[in-house]
């Protein structure tokens, strides 16, 4: 009898490690998720806020992983985006007529927009924009991802960058939120 019951113990262990795996798969599988939507739907989807959350309630070796699958997601999301505005760039006319600004505000956007496409055309100073806009968010990912889809960034470059830029931000972010929790 006791050793039945020492078998059932064993069992029981076994499928609660199961399920647990399927918990930690689930959770991989929604933080990817969560990177290719906030990807594309950056007002909608913060992953800021998604790495937060994790942090407060997820292991630190779980964690880890889900902020891995988390970037993989947001940088294959900003490759869809980039994509299609490189290729949707091919079908509008290069001249473009532009109306004056009518405020000094919208003239200062419009000349630091010309700079940063200008910094984009140049393969290494536009990498260090879209490194600097994946870390720090200034200026927004979004923004970059359409300005260097349109100049002549190298689309690997640009993944590379993106992809280090948001891992070293998302570890960052999770462990001052998982040292403080």
């Amino acid at each position: 009898m006791a050793d039945v019951t020492v078998l059932m113990a064993g069992a029981r262990e076994s499928v609660d490690s199961v399920t647990a795996m399927g918990g930690d798969i689930a959770l991989l599988g929604a933080s990817f998720a969560f990177g290719v939507g906030s990807a594309l739907l950056p007002i909608f989807l913060n992953a800021e806020v998604y790495v937060v959350g994790m942090a407060a309630t997820v292991p630190t070796d779980l964690l880890i992983l889900s902020i891995l699958a988390l970037t993989i997601g947001t940088s294959i999301g900003k490759a869809i985006v980039f994509e299609l505005v490189r290729r949707g760039s091919r079908r509008v006319s290069s001249k473009v007529d532009r109306r004056e600004p009518r405020t000094r505000f919208g003239a200062w956007v419009r000349k630091v927009g010309d700079q940063l496409l200008g910094l984009l055309d140049r393969p290494y100073l536009g990498a260090a924009t879209v490194f600097a806009s994946s870390l720090l968010s200034v200026p927004p990912l979004a923004v970059v991802t359409v300005l260097a889809a349109l100049s002549k960034q190298p689309h690997w470059l640009f993944q590379l960058m993106v992809f280090l830029g948001r891992t070293i931000q998302f570890l960052a972010i999770a462990f001052v939120i998982h040292k403080v929790w």
